[in-house]
């Protein structure tokens, strides 16, 4: 076999290889994306949304389309009112506790995202915007800043993150740091 002919051979080897890795089942799907704003306030995430709600999520959706998404189906438990909450808000908006939100979020469970996707059966502190898609004749609404606005209910605390996409807002909130 001359130099050539092993090259051709070498490469050959290591392209098989890389295949058969790509095809491990172990392979995780991942997406990038930037963000136009990052928070360094309560006050400028609430002045970027049309509702700051404790929810509960009890039914999710995965729809596969050219990015698949989920689609959570929840139920506000609390609506607040903090100052500054922005002032474009669609009329059918949700107002009262007991409402149905739909929040939808690009990606599914198990991808590599920047922010948790939602979970059935979990209580979350959100804040959020419309979108112009609606399902099941509701108004669909997407987190406002991606993880900026999503928080963790514990107790009488909704706490944040940890996330790594550059917003420096609190740790911890409670009601108090939400009403008007």
């Amino acid at each position: 076999m001359n130099e050539i002919q092993r090259t051709i051979a070498a490469a050959a080897v290591a392209a098989s290889i890389a295949c058969l890795g790509a095809c491990s089942a172990t392979q995780t799907v991942h997406m990038e994306g930037s963000r136009v704003e990052l928070y360094d306030s309560v006050k400028g995430i609430v002045a970027d949304s049309s509702v700051v709600a404790v929810v509960d999520v009890h039914h999710q959706e995965v729809v596969k389309d050219d990015i698949e998404y989920t689609l959570s189906t929840a139920t506000i438990i609390e609506k607040f009112s903090p100052a500054g909450l922005g002032v474009e808000v669609p009329a059918d908006t949700p107002h009262l506790a007991g409402e149905t939100v739909v929040v939808r979020q690009m990606g599914v469970e198990g991808m590599e995202l920047p922010y948790a996707i939602l979970r059935s059966g979990e209580k979350y502190l959100l804040f959020l915007s419309p979108t112009v898609l609606k399902k099941d004749g509701l108004a669909q609404y997407y987190i406002t800043g991606g993880s900026a606005g999503l928080y963790s209910v514990d107790g009488d605390r909704f706490v944040h993150g940890p996330f790594e996409e550059g917003d420096q807002l609190p740790n911890a909130l409670t009601a108090a740091d939400l009403k008007g």
